[in-house]
């Protein structure tokens, strides 16, 4: 019998974390970032492909030893697919099940992937306001209430039904249907339970005590920039909070935010009401937000780069040209907001890290597909668009 240890591990779980940290010369050379050496940390290495992984199992492990959740209790998460797909992994193996409700702007690579973790999946429509019943925040509160209502464990078939009942709701947009749902008060029992990585207290906490110090270590306590997008901001909360402990000499952290999202706006003053009022939608997928979650501290961030669609989608397209390296347009869009920071900053010098939440496998479909992105008004040719870069 082998034994746990080096390269053979006890479960899939333990192969969460530790992600390489990969030097992008090739980036460096192309669009001349002087002496700065640019590094991305892949993880896409992460069993489920994404950076969401880790909060999926500090979530899931610490709820179960607060007995909130118990041995057959479902859990529902409203996400964008990854931290769906972390959960399905840890569920697994957890002996939990799993629902997930995804707007319908997410590919439909993550929803395949979802289905084959064997997840339920409820699609919602994109675009609505986080308070609309029908929004996938909501939705998941409905199905919540109903299993709840039911006061104990339910049933697979049960649960099946559940789902393409409340699938049914939305899908004929019978909202007063769903408020009414959400307006009951069930008592809460441990067999359904929302983690709700924008609220969560171990979304953060996954990244101060893994990601940001893998960071630490592999680059020898050197580090002077990390660039990350913020979706829930757990990620770039976590990573800013360890680093500005650590580093004597200050470690910039600087957030990635989409056109359409609110966090620049926030960050800038715009108080949180007006902010929202402004959020338009926008395609890049796991990053930015119509809503001010508990998970982010912007002032720990202490810049934020705006960038476009076009701009990501067409970043992530010319890295799998040029370093080889299939990631997301969240990815593409931590790599363009970063060398457009270190170029208009006029920083010639330093180590910088860019986190890649995830592969770009989930998104052959989209923006690795020259007929989605005409459809959608994308410019194809990316050298043409990332010109001004050079």
């Amino acid at each position: 019998m082998l034994e746990p240890g080096g390269l053979v591990y006890s479960s899939v779980l333990d192969l969460i974390g530790w992600t390489p940290l990969v030097r992008l010369g090739r980036v460096e050379s192309f669009f001349d970032v002087g002496g700065v050496e640019l590094y991305a940390k892949l993880e896409m290495y992460n069993p489920g492909g994404s950076v969401k992984d880790r909060i999926a199992l500090y979530m899931l492990r610490r709820a179960w030893e607060e007995g909130i959740i118990t041995e057959g209790s479902v859990v529902i998460e409203p996400t964008s697919g990854n931290t769906g797909i972390g959960l399905a992994i840890v569920s697994t193996i957890m002996g939990l099940r799993l629902v997930v409700t995804m707007p319908t702007k997410m590919s439909v690579e993550k929803e395949a992937i979802l289905r084959a973790y064997g997840a339920h999946v409820i699609r919602t429509p994109t675009g609505v306001p986080p308070e609309d019943p029908l929004s996938y925040y909501r939705v998941a509160e409905a199905l919540r209430n109903l299993i709840w209502s039911i006061g104990g464990r339910v049933s697979d078939r049960e649960l099946r039904d559940l789902v393409g009942y409340i699938q049914m709701l939305v899908r004929e947009g019978k909202s007063r249907d769903i408020a009414k749902i959400l307006e009951s008060r069930p008592q809460p029992t441990p067999y359904a339970y929302i983690p709700n990585q924008y609220y969560n207290r171990y979304n953060p906490l996954a990244h101060y005590e893994t990601t940001a110090r893998e960071i630490w270590v592999q680059t020898r306590g050197s580090v002077d920039y990390v660039f990350a997008g913020m979706g829930t901001g757990g990620t770039i909360t976590g990573i800013a909070r360890y680093l500005k402990e650590q580093a004597s000499k200050g470690v910039r952290v600087i957030g990635i935010d989409p056109e359409g999202s609110i966090y620049h706006l926030v960050k800038k003053g715009v108080p949180l009401k007006e902010a929202m009022e402004r959020a338009r939608p926008y395609l890049v997928e796991g990053i930015g937000e119509d809503i001010l979650p508990d998970t982010i501290d912007l002032d720990l961030v202490d810049d934020i780069v705006v960038v476009g669609d076009e701009e990501a989608f067409s970043m992530a397209r010319l890295l799998a040209r040029l370093e080889g390296l299939l990631v997301g347009g969240s990815s593409g869009a931590a790599l363009y907001g970063a060398i457009k920071y270190l170029k208009e900053k006029g920083v010639r010098r330093g180590v910088a890290v860019v986190v890649f939440p995830d592969t770009g496998r989930n998104y052959v479909s989209k923006i690795f597909s020259e007929e989605w992105l005409r459809r959608h008004g994308i410019e194809t040719d990316y050298y043409r668009v990332l010109g001004g870069l050079r």
